[in-house]
């Protein structure tokens, strides 16, 4: 098993190297000299290396002890941002945002350069939200969530105003021309959603179907991924998946869509003060959104033949091979 090492003759010799001097260390330290010379030499055995040469007005460092002086301040250092980073401890511009894995990555992710050029003095740390943890609230500014379920003590406030419509990649959308060709494709549905397949293809005329392939996955961020690598077709939120039509990763399919039942909301603790960082990202975020609530749906992609869409199903429903249902 491996030997660790005594962090108090690490931190001694750190000291030491700075002052070159076991009496400089101990004052800095409150130790007495004795005790920081004793720690030196515990060391030097460990490491069968002398760190210091000692001379008769102070300390001159070894060959080997310069070598590891580099390696203690940076292990040293490291260990500084690093608990900088997770933790924030002194960080008093640090703002915690937990969030949505999809919406942070296809809403917020291209808007945050704006924030930062806003407000270059917070810092924000984007953890993902965890499904049955979301309870907890130490350490966390404010949540973006999406649906209505929301526990008591919380306040909120809605972001977005989604509609539901299919996308898929370009190559693929060629070659459908109304719903009807969707029963034959692999149709992506996420897991826990309220709404899917069945209710967009009521909206668009066709009640009652069944359809053979259906990929499932628990993530909105997962499913649009799979459609814009080409598995198949999935339900995109307008807010989500414009960038990426804007982009040319997804394009939207026919004109039916339906209103999703619950936006994304920006939530936060109601029995405690919201702290001046957090605030400002609260008021960026809510200006973001209101100034693009208003812009139209994409419009659904152009295709080589068209059919008129269908109002009756009933023949559908009776086509053979057509067995599962869409969850």
């Amino acid at each position: 098993m491996r030997r660790l090492l005594n962090l108090n003759w690490i931190r001694s010799f750190e000291a030491s190297a700075r002052h070159l001097s076991f009496t400089g260390a101990a004052r800095e330290l409150n130790m007495t000299q004795a005790g920081i010379s004793q720690h030196i030499r515990l060391l030097e055995g460990q490491l069968r290396e002398s760190l210091f040469h000692r001379l008769p007005r102070g300390l001159q460092l070894t060959d080997a002890g310069e070598a590891y002086l580099r390696v203690v301040r940076e292990s040293f250092d490291h260990l500084t941002f690093g608990t900088a980073e997770i933790f924030g401890h002194g960080e008093e511009g640090l703002v915690t945002v937990r969030t949505n894995v999809a919406f942070a990555t296809h809403w917020l992710a291209p808007r945050l350069a704006r924030f930062h050029a806003q407000f270059p003095a917070v810092a924000l740390r984007l953890t993902a939200a965890v499904h049955g943890m979301d309870t907890v609230w130490e350490g966390v500014d404010l949540e973006i969530r999406y649906g209505h379920d929301h526990a008591s003590g919380l306040s909120s406030q809605p972001i977005t105003t989604d509609r539901l419509f299919p996308v898929c990649v370009p190559a693929l959308a060629a070659t459908l021309g109304d719903p009807r060709d969707l029963l034959g494709q692999r149709l992506i549905h996420v897991i826990g959603n309220r709404q899917g397949w069945t209710d967009w293809f009521a909206e668009a005329g066709l009640r009652g179907v069944t359809f053979d392939q259906v990929l499932q996955t628990d993530t909105s961020a997962i499913g649009l991924e799979l459609a814009a690598a080409g598995v198949g077709v999935a339900l995109g939120h307008s807010s989500l998946v414009e960038p990426m039509i804007e982009a040319g990763r997804l394009v939207r399919l026919f004109d039916a869509e339906i209103d999703a039942q619950g936006p994304f909301y920006l939530v936060a603790p109601s029995d405690r003060p919201m702290r001046a960082e957090a605030r400002s990202f609260k008021t960026w975020l809510l200006a973001e959104a209101a100034s693009e609530s208003e812009a139209p749906a994409p419009a659904p992609a152009k295709r080589g033949r068209s059919r008129r869409m269908p109002q009756r199903s009933a023949a559908l429903a009776s086509r053979p091979g057509r067995r599962k249902r869409a969850p």
